[in-house]
């Protein structure tokens, strides 16, 4: 019976979060579960994403007034740094995720907690340490001529963002945690609530800063601060109150589990630092070699593209715990079928929003962001929307590979692609200018990643079921 004081609207909105367990009897009711849980997931992912994109769609353009050409670019150059640094973690986080969700499968809630313990120790020292290692760098180095920017106001705001994004940054590693634990339990779309709280406020912030008139490192605190501290708040609520069974503690701490999160993060950080330079070392590359102008002209229609790729891969996210928990429980049956059905709706969504964005997207970025900006070319255009395309079944895929663990063959074939994605990234740009950075990508792509995955994936998916088929039988 409902409270006199509460509508039947909030009860929905309750039965919506009230969580089943997964530990049930009958696959199909875990797999209905699963489902839900993925679903809402995926729901609140997408949300927050789509709300920071409508959020670019507001800042891009102001900010590109406010700052001009030049700080705009020394702006999405560090912006960038953001994603080629996301490996800064040494890929602890999915190693935890990975760990967590295993023991969720198995219902080992003293193995879930030695993996939040040891992660949370980890992490902390890698965030001390990064900060450190900053602190003792930052006057050595003259930033200015690092970002290739050569305006007075541009040269003397280069140092202090950097600085600012920096020690956001390092505190975002350690509360990442809670948002890597989260997903690990299939829970990951309270930390996506708390993700759009701080989008929100980021936006608003950056819309203070620009009616203060402030400079270039109050737009990075702002952009950069709001989210951190919302996820501050996530891991106070979360260990302090839903999970109070699971806050990290020194006695938990094991050297079985610090040396299973370890050998998997060694894994995924290998895996981050190849990916994280030949996907996103695009703006820092045409910075050095056409100058903060170019970036602009590349930046703005990638970010166009980026809106697909990102939502996607938000949609995708929560399936990576999922196919851990499944194969630990042996549902080989579920995992084939979902790959198959994410793969189909990834492809089908961004095929639709390629073929817009390439049809019109010039007239999209003209009605963004003016006539500040020289149309892309068409060659620019297909080239984003063919590696678009590319981009979203490749992470489809890499969610199941990481639920499986299977991260050495990703590894190798991630090297090999990376290094030649790099050289022929340089060599592109150099003789050819942007248009031709998206070809780079596609083609190496092509040649040392998605046709070695191709021929392995099937393999992988049989083996998972001979494995489990005797637990299932």
């Amino acid at each position: 019976m409902l409270n006199a004081f509460e509508s039947p609207s909030i009860e929905r909105v309750r039965r919506l979060f009230r969580l089943q367990s997964l530990h049930l009897a009958k696959p199909e009711a875990r797999a209905r579960e699963r489902h839900r849980r993925v679903t809402l997931t995926a729901s609140f992912a997408v949300i927050a994403r789509l709300v920071g994109a409508g959020s670019s769609l507001v800042t891009i353009p102001i900010t590109l007034s406010y700052l001009g050409a030049e700080r705009f670019g020394l702006w999405m150059a560090i912006s960038s740094i953001l994603t080629v640094l996301s490996f800064a973690d040494f890929g602890i986080g999915n190693g935890v995720m990975n760990a967590v969700a295993d023991a969720h499968g198995k219902n080992d809630t003293t193995g879930i907690k030695a993996a939040i313990s040891s992660g949370a120790a980890i992490l902390s020292s890698v965030a001390a340490g990064l900060i450190l290692l900053f602190v003792a760098i930052y006057s050595r180095i003259d930033w200015g001529h690092v970002f290739n920017v050569h305006s007075q106001a541009a040269r003397a705001e280069a140092g202090p963002a950097l600085l600012v994004f920096m020690f956001c940054f390092a505190m975002n590693i350690f509360v990442g945690l809670v948002q890597r634990t989260q997903m690990g339990l299939q829970e990951g779309f309270r930390s996506y609530i708390w993700q759009l709280a701080g989008q929100i406020a980021g936006l608003l912030g950056v819309l203070l800063v620009i009616r203060l008139h402030g400079g270039l490192p109050l737009l990075v605190l702002a952009l950069t601060g709001c989210p951190v501290f919302a996820a501050l708040m996530n891991g106070a609520l979360f260990f302090g109150v839903t999970h109070r069974d699971l806050l990290p503690s020194r006695h938990c701490i094991s050297r079985p589990s610090v040396r299973r999160v370890c050998h998997l993060g060694v894994l995924f950080f290998v895996l981050q630092v190849v990916c994280a330079f030949a996907f996103f070392a695009d703006n820092f590359i045409i910075i050095r070699i056409l100058g903060p102008e170019a970036v602009t002209q590349y930046a703005v229609p990638q970010r166009m593209f980026m809106m697909i790729s990102v939502v996607l891969a938000m949609s995708t996210a929560p399936l990576w715990p999922a196919y851990a928990e499944a194969i630990s429980r042996g549902d080989s049956a579920w995992v084939r079928r979902t790959l198959l059905r994410s793969l189909r709706l990834v492809l089908g969504v961004a095929g639709l929003g390629v073929i817009v964005l390439v049809c019109g997207g010039r007239e999209i970025i003209h009605l963004w962001v003016g006539s500040k900006l020289a149309p892309p070319s068409m060659v620019l255009l297909i080239g984003l929307g063919i590696w678009t395309l590319f981009d979203v079944a490749g992470n489809a895929i890499a969610m199941f590979l990481n639920g499986a663990s299977v991260i050495k063959f990703q590894v190798i074939v991630a090297t090999l692609f990376g290094a030649a994605c790099l050289l022929a990234k340089l060599f592109a740009v150099r003789h050819f200018g942007v248009a031709a950075m998206p070809w780079a990508t596609i083609i190496t792509y092509c040649l040392l990643n998605a046709i070695p995955t191709v021929f392995v994936l099937p393999r992988l998916l049989n083996e998972i079921r001979l494995r489990d088929s005797p637990a299932t039988a």
